[in-house]
């Protein structure tokens, strides 16, 4: 009759062999899992706030990536934060902000960041007298707390740089702030920091910012 192998038997060199062996499939096992996982991770899309650049134009060239302006000059004073809320002097309370207001006069022009068609021209119920333009590649600037009286309409095509109107003090939400411009960017529908579109240079010049 043949006799089973049995491992509590065996002398104890080969028990360390055994254990080794085991050990060493483990290690190679856990690195093969984490190389695999380095590599799936590698071919995720990254997150990016960044409005993309449409390649392929004529002539099959890429086209040039666009430059965003600042909307006015001024200051930056309250900064966008759809996560942290700010406080509210008029409001009297603490709500996200999810644009930035740049304090200037009452009556500074206010102008496109880059060339669009303009979408909307409405008097929102909060922010007051609105103006709103597609870029394309999904990106819209908004423009907030303007005077009643603005230069564009819907339907027209603006280039970098157009006068849309000035500052006023229609914006129900910010009356005890100084005045300003409340302005937001959207990203495929969603606020995102207007200062990471708008170019250093743009930033600097009009707003300060080094």
């Amino acid at each position: 009759m043949e006799k089973k192998f049995s491992f509590a038997e065996q002398p104890k060199r080969v028990k360390i062999i055994y254990a080794l062996a085991i050990a060493i499939l483990c290690i190679t096992a856990i690195v093969i899992g984490l190389v695999s996982a380095a590599q799936q991770k590698d071919e995720l899309p990254p997150e990016n706030n960044t409005p993309p650049v449409t390649e392929g134009g004529e002539g099959g060239e890429a086209e040039k990536p666009t430059v965003y302006l600042a909307p006015a000059v001024g200051t930056v004073t309250v900064t966008h934060s759809n996560d942290a809320p700010v406080f509210s002097p008029t409001l009297g309370e603490w709500r996200i902000h999810t644009g930035i207001d740049i304090a200037t006069p009452e009556g500074a022009e206010v102008r496109s960041i880059a060339a669009g068609k303009v979408t909307k021209v409405y008097t929102h119920p909060m922010h007051g007298m609105t103006v709103e333009i597609d870029h394309g590649a999904d990106v819209v600037s908004v423009y907030s707390n303007l005077a009643t009286k603005v230069a564009v309409k819907e339907g027209d095509t603006v280039k970098p740089g157009t006068k849309l109107g000035t500052v006023g003090d229609t914006s129900v939400k910010e009356l005890a702030d100084e005045p300003h411009l409340h302005f937001e960017v959207r990203l495929k529908g969603a606020c995102i920091d207007p200062l990471g579109i708008i170019s250093e240079e743009s930033k600097k010049a009009s707003f300060g910012m080094e």
